[in-house]
């Protein structure tokens, strides 16, 4: 993918995209990125891609993640400012640049605990009524195969209850397959 990238995107924006995403023309109004230091500089234009292409939740997650590397890799300036002029300076900086770290780590931790609830939510209220769902149609089924039962010849039965099988079979894999959906979907919604 890297070789058909324009020759404006420096390599360490490509190499931050996803690989299956297009490249498009430069968004970031970012210049010379490649002799800047700059953590969430460096990938400006990965995020403003993936927000291009719709994927919030991956630029989200990436503009989380960077805030709090710039963060991190700030501290120690302002710590050094505080030593280098024995508190006189500094220290404003140095305080903001913590409440900032603590704000992106506690919207971060909101992030997971959605996540959980949605977890919980599967287990306690969406697994058990899939169950209660599977459970019913079961119970059926076998009401109707011993209704049945007593019309038919034995070479109808027989013939029957595979049929029966099948369907019984066919409606179980739609009822696991959706339970899988519904259970990947909740906590992908949670936990944005």
């Amino acid at each position: 993918m890297k070789k058909d990238l324009p020759r404006h995107l420096p390599a360490t924006i490509a190499s931050s995209l996803p690989a299956k995403r297009e490249v498009r023309d430069k968004i970031s109004k970012l210049k010379n990125v490649g002799k800047m230091r700059s953590i969430l500089g460096d990938s400006a234009e990965a995020i403003q891609q993936l927000l291009e292409v719709g994927d919030n939740d991956s630029a989200t997650a990436l503009i989380y993640k960077k805030s709090l590397q710039t963060i991190i890799d700030s501290i120690p300036y302002a710590e050094a400012t505080i030593r280098r002029t024995k508190g006189a300076r500094g220290v404003y900086q140095l305080n903001s640049l913590i409440s900032s770290m603590r704000e992106v780590m506690i919207d971060l931790q909101n992030m997971q605990d959605r996540g959980a609830i949605g977890d919980s939510l599967v287990e306690k209220i969406i697994r058990p009524s899939f169950l209660d769902v599977g459970m019913h149609i079961v119970q059926e089924y076998a009401s109707v195969a011993a209704d049945a039962k007593n019309f038919m010849a034995p070479d109808d039965w027989k013939a029957y209850k595979q049929v029966l099988a099948k369907s019984r079979g066919s409606i179980s894999e739609f009822i696991q397959r959706e339970y899988g959906k519904v259970k990947e979907d909740s906590r992908a919604f949670l936990g944005r």
